[in-house]
């Protein structure tokens, strides 16, 4: 909301990215950078190398102005003071074309070149903070485009020849999946098990062939015999491959999952289309996805089974807590747990104001969370007591 006077007029901004969202203060005094900066901070994955931020036209929904300098900044909050508008919507977009301006000057590496074209603003070299903030971003942004482009070179010439070693078999069948897949080739397995593995190419009657096996007792792998040329002609003429499997998937998402939770299957589809070279149909990336989640966090399902255990300890190492839950038919209904320590905060410590409220959980097993909270001496919000139930109800809040 801006307030009336138009020199000091203050707008919520909405800044959106993706399905999430932030809230900017912005003044006729707000620079870029300092937009740049708040978004960077909210969303950490990004760079302010590699992002634009654009706004919505008032009374103009569709229409999109990028954010290139702080006179569009200041121009953006005079329309919205005489259109009189309430709030200022705006969206994040990752771009990483817009490095490519700064990667002239970093590759050059000349000393004439006076200025860098960083978020379509000139940066003058004699502002060396600015302008050596700008090059390491860029720096690192460069990199990591370019590793992500070796990582598929890398799969192309992972299989070295008669002697090379593997830490272990699973290491062995996953160079030698990435391997095919980077080449565009199908494989099958002739023999795979604990101490041997042997592929060969899918076409019957071609020569290509890889036969491994274990050294020693250890569980090193080593490649014994190879007859690396195909004979069969051509490989594979589509961007999918039958070897792309949902478990590949997982292995390719999962370090991402640990940084980004929220990782959406489309999203992935575009990522591993653009740096694997594999097309992905949708479900084959939400079941990889699903798979490395439960690799990382274990099957959801199965954790139900640990509720009671989970309530027993909470009572034995905290005296005085309350931790119920309920079944039907073997079937989780609710859990309820207040802590003794909330307890007693809430007594001694806090207002007597009760706060309850509830929200879904976005899960497929879904269910409620339902909360209780309070204030504390410094108005900061204090939890007092929580509880998972199947559906919101009188009887659940009782």
């Amino acid at each position: 909301m801006a307030s009336e006077d138009t020199g000091s007029s203050v707008f919520m901004a909405i800044c959106s990215y993706g399905s999430e969202a932030v809230i900017i203060s912005i003044s006729k005094d707000t620079i870029l950078d300092q937009i740049f900066k708040e978004i960077v901070e909210r969303w950490r994955h990004l760079s302010s190398t590699m992002i634009e931020v654009k706004f919505y036209i008032p009374n103009k929904s569709k229409m999109l102005v990028t954010l290139m300098s702080d006179k569009d900044v200041r121009n953006m909050h005079e329309k919205h003071v005489n259109l009189n508008a309430k709030v200022i919507e705006m969206v994040v977009t990752h771009s990483p074309t817009l490095i490519e301006g700064a990667a002239v000057v970093i590759e050059s590496g000349s000393s004439h070149c006076a200025e860098i074209s960083s978020r379509g603003k000139n940066i003058s070299k004699g502002s060396s903070s600015s302008f050596g903030q700008v090059v390491e971003e860029t720096r690192a942004a460069i990199e990591e485009e370019a590793s992500q482009k070796n990582s598929l070179d890398d799969w192309k010439n992972s299989i070295e020849g008669v002697g090379q070693e593997f830490m272990n078999v699973e290491t062995l069948r996953d160079t030698i999946r990435n391997y095919c897949i980077a080449n565009c080739r199908d494989f099958v397995f002739v023999k795979n098990d604990r101490d041997r593995v042997t592929v060969e190419c899918v076409y019957e009657g071609c020569e290509w062939r890889i036969h491994a096996s274990r050294l020693g007792n250890g569980e090193k792998f080593a490649i014994k015999k190879m007859h690396c040329n195909h004979t069969c002609g051509g490989g594979l003429q589509v961007r999918s491959h039958p070897k792309a499997s949902k478990r590949w998937v997982s292995k390719i998402v999962k370090d991402r999952l640990q940084d980004m939770p929220l990782y959406k299957p489309s999203d992935i589809v575009k990522d591993i289309r653009r740096q694997n070279g594999v097309e992905l149909p949708y479900h084959q990336a939400w079941r990889g996805k699903e798979m490395a989640m439960m690799d990382l966090y274990g099957n959801s399902r199965l954790s139900y089974e640990r509720i009671r255990w989970y309530c027993d300890a909470i009572r034995q190492t905290n005296p005085g807590s309350i931790a119920e839950y309920e079944t039907i038919d073997g079937r989780f209904r609710r859990l309820f747990i207040c802590f003794h320590a909330s307890l007693m905060g809430f007594i001694k410590g806090c207002h007597p104001l009760i706060f309850m409220d509830g929200t879904f959980i976005k899960h497929k097993d879904g269910g409620v969370l339902l909360g209780a909270t309070s204030k504390d001496g410094n108005d900061d919000m204090f939890p007092i007591a929580y509880g998972v139930v199947d559906t919101e109800c009188d009887e659940n809040w009782e």
